[in-house]
């Protein structure tokens, strides 16, 4: 039996243990969204884009300034339904509703406005809505 004697680095034992550790923060780091409670309509302005894995997102101020990061449903699927780089611009004021986040300012995006105008739902694989999944909201109209 080896023993470690603190000069030889890291043994492949502890190499393993080390990777098993960064792959299972990897995996715990995605949210769920169990936490994402609180019903909330709002209007905000987007000020910055950022389409990409692993979700979709938009950064966006309300009427008081405050920074909101917007999260919307995985860029493939997003693509699929038809949201993509040209579907919303920096400058855009939108009006979403969404289910936030207890700690941070973030919100579930269920569905987003301009103006009139549906501009995005977030949608499952399916293709059915997150508000159709949704026992916490009463907006049907999404």
């Amino acid at each position: 039996m080896r023993v470690f004697d603190g000069k030889r680095g890291l043994t492949p034992i502890m190499l393993m243990g080390a990777m098993l550790v960064a792959a299972a923060s990897t995996v715990f780091a995605h949210h769920g969204w169990s936490g994402y409670k609180e019903v909330i309509e709002m209007s905000a302005t987007v000020i910055e884009l950022k389409l990409g894995n692993p979700h979709d997102r938009l950064i966006a101020t309300d009427d008081s300034g405050q920074e909101w990061n917007l999260l919307l449903a995985p860029p493939a699927r997003n693509r699929r339904f038809g949201f993509s780089e040209e579907s919303v611009s920096v400058g855009d004021e939108l009006v979403l509703f969404g289910q936030k986040h207890p700690q941070r300012f973030e919100v579930k995006v269920h569905c987003l406005y301009r103006g009139a105008e549906m501009l995005y739902t977030y949608r499952y694989d399916n293709g059915r809505t997150s508000l159709s999944r949704s026992r916490r909201t009463s907006k049907e109209s999404c």
